[in-house]
């Protein structure tokens, strides 16, 4: 109570002396600028700007402190009652003497970016009639080239600073991970007998993971991807920075499985104790399995290589779908982190499916409850990838980096371990045109998630929600 009684007598304060002033403008700040383009950042908070527009004046200096600041102010003031020149999203703003910039934002797009042309000012003195940080959501309002954000070196009035420090809503993105967990579970127990009965017949395994393929591989394109180059972008101005950061993250993640497993792979042949004074060929590996058999402790081995290999590699993977979707609800919001959910269970409960059909086969023969047991115990990770990416202090274009190495991941599991089923020499052709079908099903269920959805950084203005005018006037202005 005594915090919010003082936060309303400083308010009060500062709205009489800018009443006492007549000052038209609230904040004022004065920044070194050693680089040659910025990036203004302008956000929706609760969903609607502060204001349609922020009047700006941005005055070049060759001395960054207060006192430069405030000599300033009263040119400042003449300069803000000129007609000001109106800028839309995505333009460009060359500081100058008596000049007033009116940045317009647009209003279907959850930021609007400005690019600073500072490049001819050792120096930036900014005067807005509002508080910039009013318009911060998850970005600072000015970063440089590399995506840093830019602190100002004194400010008008001193104190400026946000009334109340960004918040993250962990009850959806936990609840969502949660629902990933239980319903691949749930399914796993419903669906196990039926599988078990069907695992046989390569037509049923076929359909499962095209299914699954088309429902990952749709979730890269029409999902992760696009998105992350909208987050991405609004780290740097610079599209070859973006562009490499981008596609360097994307080969990331479609390196990454087949890295974890040949990790898994050590992990068990240390365990096993290596084999370097084994027979070598196809008859060592005949006798290899026979010792197995006959030998219980290397049976038991055996067993907690594969159990080990399959427990493990799922750890990872669902580890990595939550991170991907602590990112998708972070950076975008509980919609588009629903409809990776979404995309998260149909890819996640064929591949549960497949790993507890060999938990439960004879080659390791877990009993039922301790096949479902090892499988929720992996399945947790999901949660603690999600907390992970809550609690951490990351920005849009770090969210939007994530978003591109899960789409790198979806593309490798899709493309390498769902869709050669579709190649079986045993299915038929009409069985292949069967397996085809189940993945075009999978791709439109996720596709259908797109009606009336809005990407996460729609700027500009070209059937996206404009991503196209303010992303490439962006750049423009930083070449």
């Amino acid at each position: 109570m005594k915090s919010e009684y003082l936060g309303f007598l400083l308010t009060l304060r500062f709205t009489l002396t800018l009443g006492a002033g007549d000052h038209p403008y609230e904040w004022g700040g004065i920044f070194e600028t050693p680089e040659s383009n910025y990036m203004w950042t302008a956000q929706k908070v609760n969903q609607n700007y502060a204001d349609p527009s922020l009047t700006m004046v941005a005055w070049p200096v060759t001395t960054f402190t207060k006192e430069a600041l405030h000599a300033l102010e009263e040119q400042a003031e003449d300069a803000m009652n000129m007609t000001c020149t109106d800028v839309q999203a995505g333009g460009t703003i060359v500081p100058a003497s008596n000049t007033c910039f009116r940045l317009v934002f647009q209003q279907i797009a959850w930021q609007s970016l400005y690019n600073i042309d500072a490049s001819s000012a050792a120096g930036i003195a900014f005067f807005t009639n509002h508080v910039p940080t009013e318009f911060e959501a998850t970005a600072h309002y000015l970063k440089d080239d590399h995506g840093d954000d830019i602190e100002p070196k004194a400010t008008i009035p001193e104190a400026a600073a946000k009334a109340t420090e960004e918040t993250t809503d962990w009850g959806p993105p936990m609840l969502g991970a949660l629902t990933v967990n239980l319903a691949t579970f749930i399914g796993v127990f419903l669906l196990f007998p039926p599988v078990k009965k069907m695992s046989a017949r390569p037509l049923f395994g076929a359909m499962l993971f095209a299914f699954a393929a088309g429902a990952l591989l749709a979730c890269a394109f029409f999902l992760l991807l696009f998105e992350a180059t909208h987050l991405v972008a609004v780290g740097w101005s610079a599209e070859v920075d973006v562009v490499w950061r981008w596609g360097t993250m994307i080969l990331a993640g479609l390196v990454l499985p087949p890295v974890v497993e040949t990790i898994c792979s050590i992990i068990m042949l240390a365990v096993k104790g290596g084999s370097a004074a084994s027979p070598s060929g196809e008859e060592s590996s005949v006798e290899a399995g026979k010792a197995e058999t006959e030998d219980p402790v290397a049976k038991f081995r055996a067993t907690a290589r594969l159990v080990g290999a399959v427990v493990i590699g799922d750890f990872f993977h669902n580890l990595c779908d939550g991170f991907f979707i602590g990112a998708a609800f972070k950076g975008c919001g509980n919609s588009f982190g629903w409809s990776v959910i979404v995309g998260t269970i149909l890819h996640e409960l064929p591949q549960e499916v497949a790993d507890f059909v060999i938990l439960t086969g004879p080659d390791v023969a877990l009993g039922i409850a301790k096949a479902l047991a090892a499988n929720f115990i992996s399945g947790t990770s999901v949660l603690i990838g999600t907390a992970i990416v809550l609690s951490a202090q990351v920005d849009d274009a770090t969210i939007g980096l994530i978003l591109a190495f899960g789409g790198g991941v979806y593309l490798h599991l899709g493309a390498t371990d769902c869709l050669p089923k579709l190649y079986d020499p045993k299915l038929g052709f009409g069985q292949r045109l069967a397996a085809f079908a189940a993945f075009v099903l999978g791709a439109i269920v996720i596709g259908l998630i797109l009606i009336g959805h809005e990407h996460c950084v729609p700027e500009g203005g070209e059937g996206h929600g404009g991503h196209g005018g303010g992303h490439g006037d962006a750049h423009g202005g930083g070449h």
